[in-house]
């Protein structure tokens, strides 16, 4: 129920944010954060009081001058009584920072799901190798495990294959080499179990319903080449012999470097995201003189 949900809500929202996939990489990622930016901004111009905050913050600017001017003198009443009014001042303004929080929600919600499904990898393009994995346990390594042939596809290395021994995913760039250390570093490494791999080759730009047989069981997976958006790029399946399936698809990265942050569970368009959403929440406050 909540995955029609959910693709119905991403379908609704392409006709409002879809040209936006139509930019290049970093192109893509930067609007998409300058636009949760601009929701923030906007909605807090509209819902709060704009007259008192900019009042209380001059006159926040004034008090810190005149706890200046106290210290200078050893006025500690002074002080005490201007810092108290600061406090005032600060938490009458937090009742403003909460009511623009909750009705800038809702449409940064909509957006944010609508970048989970669609802006946080590269689609793959009609030609080009993509490796499709089934994750199983360790138990299963040397068995066989069969990719049912789909028309429009080709699979360079056989639609039959061995389950082998997970290795972990090759690190190239400094991000990642870094990535790497701080997590092995602070946490254990990861478990491996085991894995099958197919390099699939889309010939056409059609939808395909991939579909894996193994012990008896068939596991779907959705696939698609050749437009600017991509299927649910992994399934998982609690409880049986096939634990995921996944199309390891390229991540959207800023400027083609910017990785995980493997602790904190963000994958690289979200890192790239936050580096560019907080600095113009503050940008942007500024430029349009919001409070």
């Amino acid at each position: 129920m909540l995955d029609a949900i959910t693709t119905f809500l991403v379908n609704g929202l392409d006709w409002v944010f879809g040209w936006i996939l139509f930019l290049p990489r970093d192109v893509s990622l930067a609007v998409v954060a300058v636009f949760t930016a601009l929701i923030i901004n906007f909605i807090r111009k509209w819902v709060t009081d704009q007259v008192w905050l900019r009042q209380a913050s001059e006159d926040d600017t004034r008090l810190a001058e005149l706890i200046r001017e106290a210290k200078k003198r050893g006025d500690r009443d002074a002080v005490k009584r201007h810092k108290d009014t600061q406090t005032q001042i600060k938490m009458k303004s937090m009742r403003f920072e909460g009511l623009a929080l909750v009705w800038a929600l809702a449409p940064f919600m909509l957006l944010f799901t609508w970048a989970l499904a669609r802006v946080v990898y590269m689609p793959s393009a009609v030609g080009e190798t993509v490796e499709v994995c089934a994750h199983l346990p360790k138990t299963a390594i040397g068995q066989t495990i069969h990719l049912a042939p789909e028309p429009g596809l080709d699979v360079a290395n056989g639609w039959l294959q061995t389950v082998v021994a997970e290795t972990p995913p090759a690190t190239t760039s400094l991000w990642d080499r870094a990535d790497t250390w701080l997590t092995y570093k602070v946490s254990s490494a990861p478990a491996l179990e085991a894995v099958a791999v197919w390099k699939l080759v889309a010939r056409d730009s059609q939808r395909h319903v991939l579909k894996i047989r193994f012990a008896g069981f068939t596991y779907e997976q959705p696939f698609i080449a050749g437009h600017r958006w991509y299927e649910t790029p992994q399934c998982v399946f609690d409880g049986a012999p096939v634990s995921a399936t996944e199309v390891l698809l390229t991540p959207r990265r800023l400027f083609d470097f910017v990785g995980n942050i493997s602790l904190l569970f963000l994958q690289p368009w979200l890192v790239a995201y936050f580096l560019i959403a907080i600095p113009f929440v503050y940008i942007l406050k500024s430029l349009f003189k919001i409070y």
